[in-house]
């Protein structure tokens, strides 16, 4: 018992001697790799920067919510009214150009107005209010405030308003993040310079304001319309210019300026 005992050990002995060996093998290209031959671990000085790009056009295409609204003792009149609006109006589109694919209704609404006594006790239903809305995108925008016109005299009496945008900002994206990046690099070279240092490389860049044409709205008043109902000339409309904004974040490495 005492030979076969005094062979264990040796070969115990053996196998911790393996596993220390293999550990070392495994753990030496991370200590090496943090630790540079002079003994000292190497510092990345960096510097954060937002930038911001702008680029302003000129809008492409208008979308009109407009809709009719009808009052009556009866429900189904009050229903049947807005429905013959929808189709003169929906017809006076079809007329102007726009395609199907271009008109969505978006709203229908059925309100019943309450009736009540002079003690305010509920009596019952005075009326009902119906309403319907759509949205019309006009991508021929000079013809945006003819189609309105011919809108509001075929049955639109409620127009909620205009929006105009680019339809594809995709190339004005590209110019604003050129833009945005040369910002944040000039902001991060004066900032540097200041500093004494010199600006070397990009460490990452992240897009923190996405690229959307923004829409400008355009009111519809009321008194619009009554001229467009007239039969008058079109009512003129401006859309003026929207703008394509990106905005980004870099981290610049920064070194010592020489001498």
């Amino acid at each position: 018992m005492n030979v076969a005992s005094s062979f264990r050990r040796p070969a115990s002995s053996g196998i911790i001697a393996v596993l220390l060996m293999g550990l070392a093998l495994v753990f030496s290209p991370l200590v090496s790799a943090q630790t540079p031959e002079s003994g000292q671990e190497t510092v990345t000085r960096t510097i954060s920067v937002s930038g911001t790009g702008v680029v302003k056009l000129d809008p492409d295409t208008a979308s009109i919510s407009l809709g009719v609204i009808a009052n009556d003792e009866s429900l189904e009149v009050a229903q049947e009214t807005v429905t013959t609006g929808l189709a003169a109006i929906t017809q006076s589109l079809t007329d102007a150009g726009i395609a199907a694919e271009d008109v969505q209704t978006t709203s229908y609404n059925v309100y019943p107005v309450p009736e009540y006594d002079r003690d305010g006790n509920y009596v019952g239903v005075e009326r009902y209010e119906v309403s319907a809305g759509l949205t019309v995108i006009v991508r021929d925008i000079d013809s945006v405030g003819t189609v309105l016109d011919d809108a509001v005299e075929a049955g639109a009496n409620n127009v909620w308003g205009i929006s105009f945008y680019v339809d594809d900002p995709s190339s004005a994206a590209s110019q604003a993040r050129q833009a945005a990046v040369e910002d944040a690099r000039a902001k991060a070279d004066e900032l540097a310079t200041a500093g004494g240092m010199v600006v070397v490389n990009i460490v990452s860049i992240n897009e923190s304001f996405a690229p959307e044409a923004t829409s400008r709205e355009f009111d519809y008043p009321a008194a619009d319309m009554e001229a467009a109902g007239s039969g008058g000339s079109a009512v003129p409309v401006s859309p003026g210019q929207t703008e394509v904004r990106v905005e980004v974040q870099i981290v610049f490495e920064i070194v010592a300026a020489a001498g």
